[in-house]
């Protein structure tokens, strides 16, 4: 199968083409099983001719679709496997560190299809079990015709600023000097400029204006979809909400704190973009 190459690898369908060999992502909860000592000991990517040893702990399987045009699924492991000598477990938000980008998204689905399947066993509407489908993922009651599909729930994360400054903020769980840009989900009828007016100013008392686009990202927990901005400020007073927020602060663009989120996740993303930006204007 020929993969677009906008698409970067990754083609994603409920569909296997049958490929000779496959592509496995090894889940246990929400942990990656990973291949050690070989070529790609640090991918989730597993070679389907080295998972003779998986087999008796496999308890379902997903085809999340095609990877550089082999087909690729997701196994749901028994915690058992573990024991497995050859493999090592890490947590999802470790990958970001030891894999790339794409490769990151790809284990994303692979958690989330799973997270999907067992809260949607059940009909919300009557009880009855639901199936999944063959052709669409989607988790069907026969008796009610209705399908419950992945829920992706959208997020605005936004990097507002001020000239040379930009607005960090520490959320209320987070360590001493961590600091990002601020997010938060959409409420139901608002569009995400709505949900990025609102979000600032309930956190950090600051109205924006000159919304941005970025881009957007797969957040698995445990179904997000990030969507990036960048924005300037009107106001430049903070008053943190003091709930959801510690501390924020405008800061420089050479003079970040040292924790900030890394480029591979969409804060991060947001600040590597405004740094860029910001030295070829005020340099």
């Amino acid at each position: 199968m020929t993969i677009p190459a906008s698409l970067n690898g990754f083609y994603a369908s409920p569909v296997s083409v049958n490929t000779e060999t496959k592509w496995i992502i090894a889940v246990v909860g929400r942990d990656i099983l990973l291949a050690d000592g070989s070529r790609m000991a640090k991918n989730p990517l597993i070679d389907s001719d080295a998972t003779d040893s998986l087999g008796f702990f496999c308890q379902r399987k997903i085809t999340l679709g095609q990877w550089l045009s082999r087909d690729c699924e997701v196994w749901d492991l028994m915690p058992e496997v573990t024991a497995t000598e050859g493999f090592s477990l890490v947590g999802l938000r470790d990958l970001l560190t030891v894999a790339g980008e794409e490769i990151f998204s790809l284990a994303c689905r692979a958690v989330q299809l799973l997270d999907w399947q067992d809260k949607h066993r059940f009909c919300g509407s009557c009880g009855e079990p639901n199936q999944a489908t063959a052709k669409e993922h989607a988790m069907t009651c026969h008796k009610c015709n209705i399908n419950n599909y992945p829920r992706i729930s959208p997020c605005v994360i936004v990097l507002v600023t001020r000239g040379d400054h930009c607005l960090l903020a520490r959320n209320a769980s987070w360590p001493t000097n961590r600091f990002g840009a601020l997010a938060g989900y959409l409420e139901a009828g608002e569009s995400a400029e709505q949900a990025l007016h609102r979000e600032v100013f309930e956190e950090v008392g600051v109205e924006i204006d000159n919304i941005r686009y970025v881009g957007s990202q797969s957040w698995p927990y445990p179904g997000q979809l990030m969507l990036g901005f960048i924005a300037n400020a009107v106001t430049d007073e903070i008053k943190v909400d003091g709930i959801e927020i510690a501390e924020a602060n405008w800061f420089r663009y050479d003079q970040l704190p040292g924790n900030t989120a890394p480029p591979g996740i969409m804060a991060g993303r947001l600040i590597q973009y405004y740094v860029e930006q910001a030295t070829l204007a005020f340099r």
